[in-house]
């Protein structure tokens, strides 16, 4: 059996990537570089080059930058999230250099802030060679008292601003499944998943192993990656990590494939009622 995951094309960028990549939110500002290098390395192995960042994550651009630095083997999404038009260029600037590259894989406008200038912005960039792919991402209307709303993602699908999208998908987070998954989909628009473990809120619970066999998944971590990637709208599942056993274990559950439908049903019902009530099984 191949040691890498399997990988998905977003039909508008053109691209395939593969199906499970690297989150770096609250996982690489405090772990040792050394640790961090080795998650790299356990990414690379596992065909996980896809690794997603933004400048608003503490100190893990920087980190992840540094030990990337001139090293075009991983496909690069990260963000901007400011609206004055000045501090984005400047910050852009700043990722280049860290990274040490002309352009970047992927650059998103962040929770749709400033969405319209900045990706008026981002295609100018995406002309001139900058940038190779443009996106967007959404977590909820308005954000942080920022950014835009549902309606804003709609209209940008719609529209076909962006390459990517970028949202929450989990089994307890669906709220998004119904319209900006087929949109994107019909659009050609590659859709990254954020979240699918509901930043870890969902694996509070401990279901019964038997259970989780007669599922097909070893452990719930599996079950909620394989749910996700059972929609076909989705390109990639974004799993954060700064632990090496954890993203060799996502790896794994990534290989096993998406969970059937009877089976997805069963995973939404059970880690909907631990949304609810943080109860297991």
């Amino acid at each position: 059996m191949t040691s890498t995951v399997p990988r998905r094309t977003a039909l508008r960028a053109g691209v395939d990537l593969p199906v499970l990549g690297l989150g770096t939110w609250r996982t690489f500002d405090d772990p040792a570089p050394e640790r961090l290098a080795e998650v790299l390395r356990t990414a690379r192995e596992s065909g996980v080059e896809l690794v997603d960042t933004a400048p608003v994550y503490g100190r893990a651009e920087a980190r992840l930058a540094a030990l990337l630095r001139g090293d075009t083997g991983f496909f690069v999404a990260t963000k901007v999230w400011d609206s004055d038009p000045e501090r984005v260029e400047a910050v852009f600037r700043s990722q280049l250099r860290s990274y040490g590259r002309s352009s970047i894989d992927l650059l998103q406008v962040h929770n749709l802030n400033g969405w319209r200038a900045n990706l008026d912005w981002l295609r100018r960039q995406q002309d001139s060679g900058r940038v190779r792919f443009t996106g967007a991402t959404y977590q909820f209307d308005h954000a942080f008292g920022l950014g835009g709303s549902h309606e804003d993602l709609a209209r940008i699908i719609a529209e076909r601003r962006v390459d990517f999208v970028q949202v929450n998908l989990n089994a307890a987070e669906t709220a998004l499944t119904d319209d900006i998954l087929p949109a994107a989909a019909e659009a050609g628009i590659g859709v990254l998943a954020m979240r699918p473990f509901g930043e870890g809120e969902l694996l509070r619970a401990r279901p019964p192993a038997g259970w989780l066999r007669e599922l097909g998944c070893t452990t719930w971590s599996e079950a909620l990656l394989r749910w996700v990637l059972a929609r076909p709208e989705v390109t990639s599942v974004l799993a954060a990590t700064s632990r090496p056993e954890h993203l060799r274990a996502n790896a794994a559950a990534a290989r096993s494939g998406p969970l059937g439908p009877a089976e997805a049903a069963e995973v939404a019902g059970y880690a909907l009622s631990v949304a609810a009530s943080g109860a297991g099984r």
